[in-house]
């Protein structure tokens, strides 16, 4: 498959992200407006604020999960009705560049790659020492590791929905909660 047949679908799980969403969707929207990518779906994981109202007010598809089941099982479910060849998963707290989506694209070039994922910029919006530290942790060891990974980062990860699908999806069983659940997903698209 080409960069030229890759369509690619957004996956966002969302709980309670009034304060961020908005900003995080629109370099996806805008992205989306360009024909770059061919959907977004955002997952409400049982939200007691107002993010999904927000989310439908912009003209994003919402899906409500019937329980809340953290973001593996929101990804999962919005998995199964995307209708791109690419799930590209992106937090609700995560604001991607303008170019991200053709990064993303150019990374799915070779027929081998079944998934790659972004990194932290340099420059986190947060200004607090916690928060800048973790970003610029995460930066740095993004921005060392091997370029074949081992692993998946599933803030700002895309796979092939087709092997996606073929390992199972997110191990919601073994990880109901936020965890490590995209970094075993990436074990197991590695085995396969």
């Amino acid at each position: 498959m080409t960069s030229s047949e890759i369509s690619v679908s957004v996956v966002m799980p969302m709980f309670n992200a009034a304060g961020a969403v908005e900003r995080c969707l629109a370099p996806l929207m805008s992205m989306q407006s360009r024909g770059e990518i061919k959907e977004i779906i955002v997952v409400d994981d049982c939200s007691t604020d107002d993010s999904p109202t927000i989310v439908k007010k912009l003209g994003v598809t919402v899906l409500k999960s019937e329980k809340q089941g953290g973001p593996g099982a929101a990804r999962n479910l919005a998995s199964t009705s995307a209708q791109g060849s690419i799930l590209w998963f992106v937090d609700s707290d995560v604001v991607v560049k303008e170019d991200a989506a053709s990064k993303l694209i150019a990374g799915f070039d070779s027929p081998s790659v079944a998934a790659v994922f972004g990194a932290y910029d340099d420059d986190p919006a947060a200004k607090n020492f916690l928060s800048q530290y973790k970003n610029l942790v995460h930066r740095y060891y993004h921005q060392r590791g091997r370029v074949n990974a081992s692993t998946f980062w599933a803030g700002c990860g895309a796979v092939r929905k087709s092997d996606f699908l073929a390992v199972g999806g997110f191990d919601t069983d073994r990880y109901p909660y936020p965890s490590i659940e995209d970094i075993e997903l990436g074990d197991r698209l590695v085995a396969s």
